[in-house]
């Protein structure tokens, strides 16, 4: 094949180049835009054994909310599988979230206490819970953990 042959079948693929570049370059704005959130990891109790497992997950933050506050928050939904026990009870949600010098301050409402749900043992899901901040947020050094304004165990 000679050379004006080569450059005459580059010529008809460049518009398909182009088109494939365009549209990379487009792919690549729109997820900047909804970019997926920053990695965290949690840890659960697995539902048929008190093996520990894993699970990733995304989040958002939203202006105005702290990103212990946000974990703190996507911490106590529960895992997102069947297969892995909730840290505490359906339910329990956390009245005030906030880190001052290194310790992080928690305090969580009295569903806590019920132990439903098939939910781990409040002392073992105040283990996880531990862990869980301590894995993920490398600042805080203590957790100051309440229930329902009650200072619980002690988690330094």
């Amino acid at each position: 094949m000679n050379i004006d042959g080569l450059s005459g079948i580059y010529a008809k693929k460049k518009p398909f180049l182009i088109i494939a570049v365009v549209l990379f370059c487009i792919s690549f704005f729109f997820w900047i835009l909804k970019w997926p959130g920053t990695r965290y990891v949690l840890f659960f109790q697995a539902s048929d054994s008190s093996r520990l497992c894993m699970e990733a997950r995304y989040l958002h933050f939203h202006s105005g909310q702290s990103h212990i506050s946000a974990f703190v928050d996507e911490l106590l939904l529960g895992p997102e599988t069947e297969r892995f026990r909730p840290l505490f009870s359906p339910g329990t949600r956390a009245g005030f979230c906030f880190v001052r010098k290194g310790v992080l301050y928690v305090n969580l409402s009295p569903e806590l206490l019920q132990e439903a749900g098939g939910a781990s043992a409040i002392r073992e899901g105040t283990v996880l819970f531990r862990r869980n901040i301590l894995e993920n947020f490398r600042n805080i050094k203590k957790i100051e953990m309440f229930a329902d304004g009650k200072r619980m165990y002690e988690n330094g």
